[in-house]
């Protein structure tokens, strides 16, 4: 399982490890990481918040976004883990290609693209 650090362009690694299949885990801030995550026999991209790391109202946010712009967020998941976590969880898109968009959807849809490692800043 790679575990690294989002800094530069080290994005591109993990995303690779994902697609081939690898474990994968990538820590974007504290409390906020991005990694697989098999759900039934689909593999998936997940993006984990931590408890302590939610802000107030942010998953109320997240599913009013979620359900309010249905088609811009098609496939992304909402649900709070055993450990109170907020999981957004999306199947691995096909053309891999699109995991870097996918990854950027998700983080959208929590409001979480300043750490967007494709955004321009």
């Amino acid at each position: 399982m790679s575990t690294t650090q989002m800094p530069g362009n080290q994005p591109q690694v993990v995303l690779n490890d994902l697609v081939s299949g690898a474990a994968a885990h990538q820590s974007l801030a504290p409390g906020i990481k991005v990694c697989t995550l098999q759900a039934g026999n689909r593999p998936g991209l997940a993006l984990h918040v931590a408890r302590e790391a939610l802000q107030a109202g942010q998953l109320q946010r997240i599913l009013q976004r979620r359900f309010e712009q249905a088609l811009v967020f098609e496939g992304c998941f909402v649900y709070l883990d055993a450990q109170g976590a907020m999981v957004i969880w999306h199947a691995l898109p096909t053309p891999p290609g699109n995991l870097d968009r996918t990854l950027s959807r998700m983080l959208s849809l929590a409001g979480l693209s300043v750490l967007d490692p494709g955004s321009i800043r």
